[in-house]
């Protein structure tokens, strides 16, 4: 059954999710998603319970998910693109190796690279910092504890959420609270431009 993974995006910086180039990528943080979701499945990060009830970041569904090391070979110089192969493991598991960057510590590294996956979601609405509040139909899905959920993934709760996100694709905002100087976020204001309000 296609599931409808929730959680809390705390920090919104645009690196995870990142959307550079007007492509929903999370290959980092939330491990557990990235090592479990499957194709087909649909992830919503909702603010934090503070903003207030049912405000939802971002929503995507699962259009492809490959490993992290074949992922930054695909998309070199991505944001998100901070772990590079280097070899395998008797098993066939990757070794990575951090890319140094100015969006994410390499001493969180272990816990990424425990999630396995890069996750590509199409079609997707990312609302950053503008946000949108979840329809009747799904508000009560809004989850607000540690770590992620799939319950109550019902197929007419995931039936209303392809309707709620049909007419709302692509990139509708910057992000919340990125800790960036605002010239980093021109790739996603030039986007945003360019697009009809969601």
């Amino acid at each position: 059954m296609t599931r409808i993974w929730r959680y809390i995006l705390k920090n919104d910086t645009g690196f995870a999710p990142c959307v550079d180039g007007g492509i929903l990528t999370l290959t980092c943080c939330k491990p557990s998603i990235r090592r479990n979701a499957k194709i087909g499945d649909w992830i919503i990060g909702y603010f934090p319970k503070k903003f207030g009830q049912g405000r939802v970041a971002w929503a995507g569904q699962v259009s492809e998910k490959i490993l992290l090391g074949v992922y930054e070979r695909n998309h070199p110089g991505r944001r998100d693109a901070i772990y590079r192969l280097v070899g395998h493991e008797a098993s066939g598991a990757e070794i990575l190796k951090y890319i140094p960057n100015k969006h994410h510590e390499e001493k969180r590294s272990q816990r990424d690279k425990s999630g396995v996956n890069a996750l590509i979601c199409e079609p997707f609405c990312y609302w950053g910092g503008n946000d949108e509040k979840a329809p009747p139909e799904i508000a009560d899905m809004a989850y607000y504890f540690i770590g992620q959920t799939t319950k109550n993934s019902t197929p007419d709760r995931v039936a209303a959420l392809k309707r709620w996100i049909k007419n709302r694709k692509g990139v509708c905002g910057a992000p919340r609270n990125a800790h960036e100087p605002p010239s980093s976020l021109k790739h996603i204001r030039s986007h945003t431009s360019r697009l009809p309000k969601c």
